[in-house]
């Protein structure tokens, strides 16, 4: 998950030391392959995703617990994130991280190795598991990862949907805004994981559990509009080889909008983008997209309500 521009510095400080301790843990273990010790090292120095364990710690917080509770199951859900992410770099042929132009493991070691080092990264990330038992009662170790695996399997759920969608022409805002929320799956456990272990009464899990849930799709609907309006390399990739963006997929049912989109799939160039964002402009997608946003921040402050001590995850909306 990416997180919101506006709070990278707090995401940063509370995720940075969990993540860096969960990868020096993958680069440190048992692993007798040089090369596939060379990947995970190559895939450690560019991993800067601090989201997950920021806002397990937060949650945590939110409802009055220890936070130094939550880093075992923050490190099995960094881990296993990055290994979803390795591996949808291979379904998506992402080859190279256009955001920054350089190669990402998979243009670096190729799919089997890429496949491979993803495996020992849910491998050791579901390892930290067994450690909540030393401060957590078996029954809500339990609890904790049963909804750890109900979560990645929504969300593995919605990769393959997704693939439903690729170069798809009749795709809707429905069908796509159901996948969006069923993405977002790993972002409510991390709210709601945070939460239990916090000790949360029901009504708080709940309630930061929905939080979470809106909160992913913010973030995915963020990342739609930056990959439609400000990143054209990632808007090819999104055309030719992936899910449309939402911006888009508003635009499906103009004739037009769909004949160059079309175009642009059986022979793609680059002049066509121009069109196509204008478009995309002249049916509104940016607004439309816009306002799904603000609708699922709405719904995650009204979430928060139920909290105790909501402030610290509420500052992750302020401008």
């Amino acid at each position: 998950m990416v997180a919101l521009p506006e709070s990278e510095d707090l995401i940063k400080f509370l995720g940075e030391p969990i993540v860096n301790s969960a990868l020096n843990e993958v680069l440190n273990a048992n692993i007798p392959s040089p090369t596939a010790k060379c990947a995970l090292q190559s895939f450690s120095k560019k991993w800067k995703d601090y989201s997950r364990a920021a806002l397990m710690i937060m949650s945590c917080r939110a409802v009055g617990g220890d936070p130094s509770h939550v880093v075992p199951a923050a490190k099995a859900l960094v881990l296993s994130g990055g290994a979803f992410d390795l591996h949808d770099d291979i379904v998506d042929s992402s080859y190279i991280r256009t955001d920054k132009h350089t190669r990402t493991t998979l243009g670096q070691f190729g799919k089997d190795v890429t496949l491979l080092v993803g495996d020992a990264l849910l491998i050791e990330g579901m390892s930290h598991l067994y450690e909540l038992n030393d401060f957590l009662p078996k029954e809500k170790v339990a609890e904790v990862v049963m909804t750890i695996k109900n979560g990645l399997y929504e969300l593995g759920s919605a990769e393959v949907e997704e693939l439903k969608l690729v170069r798809n022409l009749e795709a809707t805002p429905q069908k796509y805004l159901k996948i969006v929320r069923m993405k977002a799956a790993d972002v409510e456990s991390y709210t709601r994981i945070g939460a239990m272990i916090g000790g949360g009464i029901k009504e708080e899990t709940d309630a930061l559990g929905l939080f979470g849930r809106y909160l992913g799709m913010v973030a995915i609907l963020r990342d739609d509009i930056e990959d439609t309006f400000n990143d054209r390399s990632e808007l090819s990739s999104r055309i030719t080889k992936e899910s449309l963006p939402l911006p888009i997929v508003y635009s499906l049912n103009d004739p037009l909008c769909k004949k160059k989109i079309q175009a642009m799939i059986n022979t793609y160039n680059e002049k066509d983008l121009d069109d196509l964002l204008a478009l995309i402009e002249k049916n509104e997608g940016f607004e439309k997209t816009k306002l799904k946003i603000e609708q699922f921040i709405n719904g995650s402050k009204l979430a928060l309500k139920r909290v105790k001590h909501p402030s610290e995850l509420l500052s992750l909306f302020k401008n």
